[in-house]
């Protein structure tokens, strides 16, 4: 390891980087700057309320739904059955379609699945984040989304083989799926769960308190110094 300081966003990676030989002096957990960052770039009230209204949803009663990984998108059964159980989930689904799942639909016969759901295209990340927080339900392949639904208080659907980040699911915020009935089954339970909610607005996020940033340029000037 070249580095002088390992700034490690989780207690688990500094155990990887400690599993990998780094010398623990060398070691300091200063939580993920995806926690300030998703403070600050989620709009407020006034801009969620006109968003909501643009898509024509209610505050806590949609899904919103994004699927771009190549695992997902490249394999036209995976595709299949991932369009097949959205369109079986139990609230109005908000698909933000990636250009690669639109082409691949296309490619692999799958429009008139695709269609069926009515996607939308693909939106910024601060309207993203907008309407992510007034959702019930996240469903997604995406890496980010694992850490930003922390701090969301949102529960989220990981439709992949595995994930690179287990401190997510370990915290109860997401739950990792294969493409198939699961996504529907689960998504049935999680949305009918009213205590949910209340329960995940409880829980810290793994990836730090939003000082991390702080943390981070203090021990740099220490150094430099």
């Amino acid at each position: 390891m070249l580095a002088d300081w390992h700034c490690a966003p989780t207690r688990q990676d500094r155990e990887n980087l400690l599993n990998e030989g780094v010398d623990p002096t060398r070691v300091v957990v200063t939580g993920n700057t995806i926690v300030e960052a998703t403070w600050s770039a989620v709009p407020g009230a006034a801009q969620r309320a006109e968003l909501l209204a643009r898509y024509g949803l209610d505050h806590g009663r949609f899904v919103l739904a994004t699927i771009h990984r190549p695992e997902n998108t490249d394999d036209a059964g995976r595709l299949s059955a991932i369009l097949t159980q959205f369109a079986k989930l139990p609230l109005p689904v908000l698909f933000a379609a990636h250009p690669r799942t639109r082409a691949a639909a296309a490619r692999h016969g799958l429009q008139a699945d695709f269609d069926r759901l009515s996607p939308t295209g693909p939106l910024d990340h601060r309207t993203y984040l907008a309407l992510a927080s007034s959702a019930r339900l996240l469903i997604s392949d995406s890496g980010g989304l694992q850490e930003e639904t922390t701090v969301l208080k949102k529960p989220l659907i990981v439709v992949r083989n595995s994930t690179e980040r287990p401190e997510s699911i370990t915290a109860g915020f997401a739950h990792l799926v294969a493409p198939g009935p699961e996504i529907s089954r689960l998504a049935h339970a999680l949305i009918g769960d009213t205590g949910l909610p209340a329960r995940l607005a409880s829980v810290p996020s793994p990836y730090g308190d939003g000082r991390a940033s702080a943390r981070i340029a203090a021990l740099a000037a220490d150094y430099l110094h």
